[in-house]
């Protein structure tokens, strides 16, 4: 009798300890990173985060390719994890049908937002409301082989006009010069690289209508298809293979490429470096402007355990947490390279020190992608299509971009309509 009472007791309490772990795990859902990044990551969480604050993590790693569906499918079942880790852009989309809930409401928001760049949060916020803090960093720099280019007397490229007065001399000389995404559905970004340094954009300035239409847009869009059709630089080209043999003296990227150099071609060490991407003087002002920003995390509704959620969010992007994985992933992933979120620590991470400093001044010059109504593949596909008018078919820019703004005001004015009630809710809430 006695035994028995004293198993029911260990059976209760062990039942009562695994009840208080379970209430302090929360579910996190992670896009975009490879097992072994995701392995570090949760390495770090338990000895830095769980042994401090006694919250365990279960983490999930979702693919770029089913993210989106599984988000969704995830919100409409009721089954969605506490934090969701995915684009900045879908954040909002999910943000708006009520699913995310507006962090700005968390307490200590104010110090979790000033840690990132400003211009990240164009892609997470909608109306004054933020549906996510941005927690990898991302941006597009220029890479440059200087032997090439003062072997042509040229020092610098610093503006489009510049290069374009470049280019036939360069490509007399067997080298050329390459945008970031050639013919991909990813033009979108080098489209919108020539519309921000020209002070355009996607939308105009309260989301009602598009900005493709815009005389800046019109002009950026007509500058970004004539280096293809008139000044003829390459559709595709093997941008790596290229660019270590001269062949591409200037091209644009993200951080896999200077990682890609600086552990696949010793053989031109000292012979190139990182420098701004071209830009457009405007009003006396060199605008250089390039596409930054980075995976986000926010907090779904349905979540019970929001607090601990929030704790998570804030440790993941702190400064010191950033600082240790850039370390820990560049230190056991080979050709890694983990730029931090926050404001200032790209001076600190373990690469040379004059790269280092190009990527401090591009993530503050960057910017992101504006959230509006109409999902970003849509609008995207407006400027691919127009682009593939233009460059494959010789149709008109000025045509091009103007019909895709015809299709992106009609996109706008149904969003508008089907996202109506759900807006009224979220700024009631405000």
């Amino acid at each position: 009798m006695q035994l028995s009472k004293k198993l029911t007791i260990l059976v209760m309490v062990a039942l009562l300890l695994s009840s208080l772990a379970v209430a302090d795990t929360i579910e996190v859902w992670l896009t975009g990173h490879s097992n072994e990044e995701l392995s570090i990551i949760r390495e770090l969480t338990e000895s830095n985060f769980t042994a401090k604050t006694g919250i365990s993590v279960n983490f999930t790693g979702l693919s770029w390719a089913d993210n989106e569906s599984r988000y969704l499918l995830a919100a409409a079942s009721g089954e969605a994890p506490d934090v969701a880790g995915a684009g900045a852009l879908f954040l909002p989309e999910l943000g708006l049908r009520g699913a995310l809930i507006d962090l700005s409401t968390m307490p200590g928001f104010s110090e979790v937002y000033n840690r990132s760049y400003p211009n990240f949060y164009r892609s997470l916020q909608y109306q004054g409301i933020t549906f996510g803090v941005p927690y990898t960093a991302q941006v597009t720099t220029g890479f440059q082989r200087n032997d090439v280019l003062q072997n042509l007397g040229i020092s610098e490229i610093r503006t489009w006009d510049e290069l374009k007065q470049a280019l036939p001399k360069m490509q007399a000389n067997g080298t050329t010069f390459t945008l970031q995404w050639f013919m991909t559905d990813t033009l979108y970004a080098d489209v919108n690289m020539f519309m921000w340094q020209r002070g355009a954009d996607d939308y105009n300035h309260d989301l009602t209508k598009s900005g493709y239409d815009d005389p800046e847009s019109i002009i950026a869009f007509a500058d970004y298809t004539e280096l293809y059709t008139k000044y003829n630089i390459p559709m595709e080209f093997p941008v790596f293979q290229a660019f270590t043999t001269g062949e591409l003296a200037l091209t644009l990227g993200y951080p896999n490429f200077y990682m890609n150099l600086v552990h696949g071609a010793p053989q031109i060490e000292g012979k190139w470096s990182m420098v701004q991407a071209p830009g457009y003087v405007i009003d006396g002002k060199l605008n250089r402007t390039t596409t930054g920003g980075g995976s986000a995390l926010g907090i779904f509704a349905s979540s019970k355990k929001k607090t601990q959620a929030w704790e998570f969010i804030k440790w993941i992007t702190s400064e010191e947490t950033q600082l240790e994985l850039s370390s820990r992933i560049m230190n056991q992933i080979q050709g890694a390279l983990f730029l931090p979120s926050t404001r200032g620590s790209a001076l600190k991470i373990d690469i040379a020190q004059d790269s280092a400093a190009a990527y401090d001044k591009a993530l503050n010059e960057a910017t992101s992608s504006v959230y509006g109504l109409v999902a970003p593949r849509h609008r995207r596909r407006y400027l691919q299509m127009a682009a593939q008018k233009t460059i494959l078919t010789g149709v008109d820019p000025k045509t091009a971009i103007l019909e895709a703004a015809a299709e992106h005001n009609a996109e706008i004015a149904r969003k508008q309509k089907e996202y109506e009630r759900y807006i009224k809710v979220l700024l009631s809430n405000k």
